[in-house]
């Protein structure tokens, strides 16, 4: 079952109580954590949700790291969502059952690309209907406002990286463990227009200063593989291949199609 986490400035509670209810009664959602950001106290009737206020804003990235560490150990998988989606319901069934069948070396299951919704259109959610699960070693844009995996899968994203990259921290260090991330296709999702972010000069700081940060983290990361994979190893970073042998780093980038 998932432990459902979910960080929130609770900008619009209507959209995040939607997808609240749906989570709530699914069968395969064991948990939903709810990290409020705005440290407000928010309160929910929903019997699967957890509430955790923290004395200041988190940002997103602690926020996942702090749903981890407070998520049961009862439950085997986890989700990662933005509080301004939702989705078909019959999504959480077919992402449980692919990670249920696929072997150990399945890294992250995430959300292909999805479109800015008007929220006069949240009215219904999305029709269910069959997902498309697909091989990839690239990143999408909107990876991070939904993505699964297993517990034992999740690497603890550096604290100084607050808001963006973060799913790119996860996506790469599950490729760098030999493991492969999947991206779902063909998924009904609703998400609402310029809730999540926007061009503030405070978020361009940030997004410049996280990106600064994991790129230093991608940088460093080949002196924590083991002696083999340091010996020889090949990784992908943005749209490069990172070819390592004996120790030394060369990049060259991906041919676009």
């Amino acid at each position: 079952m998932f432990s459902i986490i979910i960080p929130t400035l609770l900008k619009d509670t209507e959209v995040l109580n939607k997808l609240l209810a749906q989570l709530n009664e699914n069968s395969c959602v064991g948990e939903i954590l709810i990290i409020d950001n705005s440290c407000s106290s928010f309160k929910s009737e929903f019997s699967k949700v957890k509430v955790h206020v923290p004395e200041a804003n988190l940002f997103v990235n602690p926020a996942w790291n702090l749903g981890i560490k407070l998520s049961s150990p009862e439950f085997k998988y986890f989700g990662i969502l933005n509080d301004d989606i939702i989705f078909q319901k019959n999504l959480f069934e077919q992402v449980h059952e692919f990670l249920e069948s696929s072997a150990d070396d399945a890294g992250l299951v995430g959300i292909d690309c999805i479109a800015n919704t008007p929220k006069a259109q949240f009215d219904t959610y999305p029709e269910d209907s069959i997902v498309d699960i697909q091989k990839t070693n690239k990143l999408a844009g909107f990876f991070g406002s939904a993505f699964f995996g297993r517990k034992d899968h999740y690497f603890e994203i550096p604290d100084e990286m607050k808001v963006f990259y973060g799913d790119h921290f996860l996506f790469t260090r599950n490729m760098q463990a030999g493991r492969t991330n999947y991206k779902i296709c063909n998924v009904g999702v609703k998400h609402l227009e310029s809730l999540s972010s926007h061009s503030s000069p405070f978020i361009s700081k940030m997004f410049k200063k996280d990106r600064k940060i994991c790129i230093k983290h991608d940088g460093v990361e080949h002196q924590k593989l083991s002696f083999l994979q340091r010996i020889l190893s090949l990784t992908t970073y943005h749209n490069h291949y990172v070819f390592c042998l004996l120790g030394l780093k060369m990049k060259f980038k991906m041919r676009q199609k």
